[in-house]
Order: structure tokens, then C-alpha cells, then sequence
């Protein structure tokens, strides 16, 4: 009876430490997964953010290029189409009757040469109209005051003039004329034709 009492203390101490072992792995095992499932969650989050932060960047980049050349895009074509518009105005305004175009280049030469006389550099072509409006002008001022055509040193594009006086210069070409004019109005016109409605 001894030895048999011994032994179910032996099997029954070895119960309670299988137990306990099983327990204690059990309660091991269970925290070794709850700490993979977090470092799993947090490699995922990690790599999750990583991925979409570089998509987010690729995109970002894609669309400041294209948004870059869509703007090139649209500025040429606002520049072409600027240029267009001041060249047939450029083409209107010579293509004024003779009339017209004196009447124009009357006020450029009155506002240009103010009381003062001088010179004008002409284009050739347009000599027949300038003799015209200076001899109206020069009716009306002293003979210290009289505007003349300079002859040795004509323009090479027609349209307007340069007014050379005894202390200064004046350039009233339409070349010149129309880009001031643009530059003066392009923010508007860039306004009213670009404008991105949103």
C-alpha cells in the first residue's frame, strides 16, 4: 500500500506539473501570438503606408508634370493667339484709308512732339502720308517748331515713327505701340480669356 500510495502521489505531482506546463505554455503561446498579431497589424500598417505614401507621391508627381505641361500647353496657345490678335490689328491699322491712318499718326506726332520741333523716321512708303499730316501740324507752328521727315534714315517696317527731338527721342512705331498696349492689358486678357471657371 506504501508504495502504491507513493505512486499516485508521483503520477498525481506529475499531473499538476504537466498541467502547469500546459498552462504556462498555453499562456505563453497566447501571448507570443497576441505580440506577432500586433507586429503583423504593425509591419502591415508600416508597409500599407509606405505603399500608398509612394502612390501618393508617384500620382503627385504625375500630375504636377502634367498640370506643367497642360499650362505650357495653354500658354502657347494664349501667346499664339495673343500674337494673332495684335498682328491683324497691327494689319487694320495699316490697312486704315489714308485718311484714317493720319488722323492716327496726327495725335502720336501732337503727344510725341508736344510744342517742340524735330525729326521723324519714317518708312518710305508712307512718305505721301506723313507730308500730308506735317503739313497740316507745321501750319500751326513756328517755323523753330516745324516737324520734318528725316530722309537718310528711314524706318524699315512700316507703321508709326520715331520723333527726334533737340533733347530727346520718341519711338511710335506700331511694333512698339502694340506691345506696350499688350503688356498693358495682357492681365486682363489672360482674366477674361483663361480663367479656369471652378
Amino acid at each position: 500500500m506504501g508504495i502504491e500510495n507513493i505512486r499516485e502521489a508521483v503520477i498525481s505531482e506529475a499531473r499538476k506539473e504537466a498541467e502547469h506546463i500546459v498552462e504556462s505554455t498555453k499562456s505563453h503561446f497566447a501571448s507570443l501570438m497576441s505580440k506577432k498579431k500586433k507586429e503583423i497589424a504593425s509591419d502591415f500598417d508600416r508597409l500599407y503606408k509606405t505603399r500608398s505614401s509612394a502612390i501618393a507621391d508617384e500620382f503627385n508627381r504625375k500630375l504636377i508634370r502634367f498640370k506643367g505641361i497642360a499650362g505650357k500647353q495653354i500658354l502657347e496657345r494664349r501667346n499664339n493667339l495673343l500674337n494673332n490678335l495684335f498682328e491683324k490689328a497691327k494689319e487694320q491699322i495699316l490697312g486704315l484709308s489714308p485718311e484714317k491712318y493720319g488722323l492716327f499718326i496726327t495725335g502720336l506726332i501732337e503727344k510725341a512732339a508736344g510744342t517742340s520741333g524735330g525729326l521723324l523716321r519714317i518708312h518710305m512708303e508712307e512718305k505721301d502720308i506723313f507730308m500730308e499730316v506735317l503739313s497740316h501740324i507745321n501750319k500751326m507752328r513756328g517755323p523753330d517748331t516745324y516737324i520734318f521727315i528725316d530722309e537718310s534714315n528711314p524706318l524699315t517696317e512700316k507703321g508709326g515713327f520715331v520723333f527726334i527731338g533737340k533733347d530727346y527721342e520718341v519711338e511710335q512705331t506700331l511694333g512698339l505701340l502694340l506691345r506696350d498696349l499688350r503688356q498693358e492689358m495682357l492681365p486682363e486678357i489672360a482674366k477674361e480669356l483663361f480663367s479656369v471657371q471652378s
